[in-house]
């Protein structure tokens, strides 16, 4: 019934056309559309837009120096806090018992993860109002691969992850291209994926409603995952 391209919108239209259903039931759909929908295109590309005109006439609004501190609380427990919004935030590692720790927090490397993916998740929304993709539901998964031989020097063992894979899976009524180019967005300004990405290698996986439409992951890493 619907094209790859038809917008929620034209969804909206064709329902209550086809059904001959009244504008009540055109407004229950609208509100199942604002439930459905994860990102305000519109709200999303005028900030990216505002902000960039704002920094080319005044560079330095963009300086920023983010900071953490961080206490330890017990051996390998450790918390971190910080004022950001005019909030405080605070939280803990640790890490398990065979490592020392007592299991009471994520480990560093998962916070590590975890920042690569919340940083994918904010600029795959930003690119999905500057490709003019309609998200659904979007999930980003971050794997990685350590030998832990190298923290320990143990041989000759590198002690840092040896690559990143993201696995990104968007639910979406738009193209196939628009998609990629959300993507590409997101590749090219997330700060912390860029950065990592000068140290290891970073694949990626990404399906558009459960079908495989980028893949650079080698074959022989899938199976040491």
């Amino acid at each position: 019934m619907f094209g790859t391209g038809t917008s929620s919108s034209e969804c909206i239209d064709l329902l209550t056309a086809s059904s001959g259903h009244s504008a009540s039931l055109r407004r229950k759909i609208r509100r199942i559309e604002e439930v459905i929908i994860r990102i305000d295109n519109a709200k999303l590309r005028t900030n990216v837009e505002q902000m960039a005109a704002l920094l080319a006439s005044e560079a330095s609004v963009g300086h920023v120096r983010p900071l953490v501190k961080t206490t330890l609380v017990h051996n390998v427990h450790a918390r971190s806090e910080f004022v950001q919004y005019d909030k405080h935030f605070a939280f803990e590692c640790d890490e398990s018992d065979g490592r020392a720790g007592d299991s009471q927090a994520p480990s560093p490397l998962r916070y590590f993860l975890s920042s690569i993916a919340f940083c994918l998740q904010v600029w795959f929304a930003k690119g999905a109002a500057l490709a003019d993709v309609e998200v659904m539901d979007l999930e980003i998964d971050v794997q990685t691969y350590m030998d832990m031989r190298g923290e320990h020097r143990v041989g000759d063992t590198p002690p840092h992850p040896q690559w990143i894979m993201v696995q990104a899976r968007v639910s979406s009524p738009s193209s196939t291209e628009a998609v990629l180019r959300m993507a590409e967005e997101a590749n090219a300004r997330c700060p912390v994926t860029t950065l990592v990405a000068r140290a290891v290698p970073i694949y990626e996986q990404i399906s558009l409603n459960g079908e495989l439409i980028r893949d650079t992951v080698p074959e022989p890493l899938l199976g040491r995952t």
